[in-house]
């Protein structure tokens, strides 16, 4: 399995691929624009090596320690961490439980609501951009 350095470079290598055909498919230079911007994320600090004391988990500085529950709750290279689309959503759905709970007891989940659907267009790249960056992660372990 690659080295932090490696999984780098391959992240830097396929960025350029990734953005071309975003653009090729959808002829829009704003949806590739943010699902760059996610991909490059997800490629950097958003994977699955969160679930361990890595690079990614420390390039969240001081708040690499919001990490620190989901490393104990999740075990290295388990599906739930690397599994391609169900880590993605994992980890989104981590980072989305406090700020849900404080919607919820505040009563303002219809403004969240509201809200997604009136940016489904950025909704949309962003997370097609989280999943490939994490992917292309999970990808590259599995087959060295």
């Amino acid at each position: 399995m690659p080295n932090g350095k490696t999984h780098n470079r391959i992240s830097i290598y396929t960025t350029p691929i990734v953005v071309i055909l975003m653009y090729v498919i959808t002829k829009d230079i704003k949806t590739t624009t943010i699902l760059m911007f996610a991909y490059v994320f997800a490629s950097f600090m958003f994977n699955g090596d969160l679930d361990c004391y890595s690079k990614p988990f420390n390039r969240w500085w001081i708040f690499k320690m919001i990490w620190i529950p989901y490393q104990i709750i999740f075990n290295h290279r388990s599906i739930f961490t690397h599994g391609l689309i169900i880590g993605t959503v994992f980890r989104l759905i981590y980072l989305a439980i406090i700020p849900m709970i404080i919607l919820l007891i505040t009563n303002d989940i219809t403004l969240i609501l509201i809200w997604v659907r009136s940016h489904i267009d950025i909704l949309i790249p962003i997370i097609i951009g989280l999943e490939l960056g994490s992917a292309i992660h999970t990808i590259s372990d599995y087959l060295s």
